[in-house]
Parts: structure tokens; C-alpha cells; sequence
């Protein structure tokens, strides 16, 4: 589902006086997650443009993965989520829990988000952010309203897809770089921004797996997605891909 379409359903949702408390908002984290999270937050604070945009409004709360293990921790969600969305609002309207990489909470942390979402005051909404449904505890995405933007994951065919992901366990950096200056002469022309975006997320599939598997300590499966998620980062600066690339697999703990 494309971004505008999405907020349609919401706004209007909200106009009428149906609004979920939970969305699941399955897509890019911080690209059209993001995009579609900060429509829906100026549609509720209408006259706080400006605090919505500089994340300083006081009946807003986001939750992030922190700290070394790159999770969301239980204290976190007691002091910053719960404690404060049992409160009345400051400007006495919506308050919303933002939760970016909702994925990140370990079971201790979403089962005390859980009640706070099961019983919620009035005029409370709650936005789960993530590109890893799967890795969510099942009652959660079960009391959300579920949301899945446009992914571009499975932008090349199945045999590419498998080569990348066969070169990542391998690190083997000069065929990783080799593949994604193929395909970006491959694309067509605007397209190449596209092809970087999906090469990564595609790379990001061996560390989601990883993580699901248990073969990794909690800490060094979430560095790896950071890591991930640093690389596509730096790829779109002026550092060469064969760079980024070399400094991915020196990060990346695969075994």
C-alpha cells in the first residue's frame, strides 16, 4: 500500500471516531514507516506542526532500540511508555506511543506493553513501527490494526536474491560489490537508488534470519541489523559501495 493511500484509511478513520489504538505499520522503518507516522501524528496535533517535526511534543512518546544489544528494554517501556500514557494529555487531546523497530522488544518488554494496549485510556493511539513482523510477539500483532506499506525486498528475482544473500555468509566483499555495480548498470535510469535500497535489505535477510534462528546472543544479532542499516546509510554518501561493503563484513558476526 502506498503512503497516502494508508493515511486516507487512517484520517478517516479518525474523523469518524474509529481510530485503532494500535497500528502495525510494516515497511521501512525510516523511509515510508517514518513518512506515514508523522501524517498521522499532524492529523491528531493539527496545531503543533513544528513539535511533531522536532519530535518535541509533550503528549508524544517514541521508543527506540538502545544501548550496545540495540533492544527495547522492559525499564524503557515501563518509564517512557506505560507511566506516561496513563496520564492525562497536556493539551488535552490524543496522546501516541511511537514505537520505532517494534520487532526490538524481547518478550519481557512486550508483554508490559501489552496491557497498557489491551486496556488504553481514551483518545490513546499507539504506532508500532517495523520490517520484521515475524520476529513480534503474536498477542501484539493480534490487537493492532496492520498496516504493510510498499517493500521493496523482493526487487530481484529469486537466483539474484540467492547469490547475494550465498556471498553475505561468505563475506565475500569483492563479489558483493561486483554484484551490486552490476546491477545498478543493469536498472533503468532513477532506478539505481531502488537497486541500492533492495541489494541491503536483501543482505538484512541473513541477519533477520540469524535472529530467528537463536544462533546469536540477542546484543550481536541487533548490532548486526545496525550494522545493515549503517551500510545503506553510508552507501548513499560519498564512500565507495567497495568500501562500505569491506567495512559490513568486518562488522557482521555470522557464526
Amino acid at each position: 500500500m502506498e503512503v497516502d493511500s494508508a493515511y486516507g484509511l487512517i484520517a478517516h478513520a479518525i474523523d469518524e471516531g474509529k481510530a485503532a489504538t494500535g497500528y502495525l505499520i510494516v515497511g521501512d522503518v525510516r523511509g515510508n514507516c517514518a513518512e506515514l507516522t508523522e501524517m498521522i501524528l499532524k492529523k491528531l496535533y493539527p496545531e503543533a506542526q513544528d513539535q511533531i517535526e522536532n519530535r518535541s511534543h509533550p503528549d508524544v512518546v517514541y521508543l527506540e532500540p538502545e544501548g550496545k544489544s540495540r533492544i527495547i528494554k522492559v525499564e524503557s517501556v515501563r518509564e517512557k511508555l506505560v507511566e506516561t500514557m496513563s496520564v492525562t494529555s497536556f493539551s488535552g487531546g490524543w496522546k501516541t506511543g511511537v514505537i520505532c523497530g517494534a520487532d526490538r522488544m524481547k518478550a519481557e518488554a512486550a508483554n508490559s506493553f501489552l496491557k497498557t494496549l489491551e486496556e488504553p485510556t481514551a483518545k490513546t493511539m499507539f504506532l508500532l513501527l517495523t520490517d520484521a513482523p515475524e520476529m513480534m510477539l503474536p498477542t501484539i500483532i493480534s490487537r493492532t490494526q496492520r498496516i504493510d506499506l510498499e517493500v521493496t525486498g523482493e526487487f530481484f528475482d529469486e537466483e539474484r536474491a540467492e547469490e547475494i544473500m550465498e556471498m553475505t555468509k561468505a563475506k565475500d566483499t569483492y563479489g558483493l560489490a561486483a554484484m551490486l555495480k552490476e546491477l545498478k548498470e543493469e536498472c533503468e535510469d532513477g532506478d539505481e537508488a531502488m537497486v541500492r535500497k533492495a541489494f541491503f535489505r536483501t543482505i538484512m535477510k541473513v541477519t533477520r534470519g540469524l535472529m530467528a534462528s537463536g544462533k546469536l546472543e540477542d546484543y550481536r544479532a541487533f548490532r548486526n541489523v545496525e550494522a545493515v542499516e549503517d551500510a545503506y546509510r553510508q552507501s548513499e554518501k560519498s564512500m565507495s559501495e567497495e568500501d562500505v561493503i569491506s567495512q559490513l563484513m568486518d562488522r557482521l558476526v555470522l557464526g
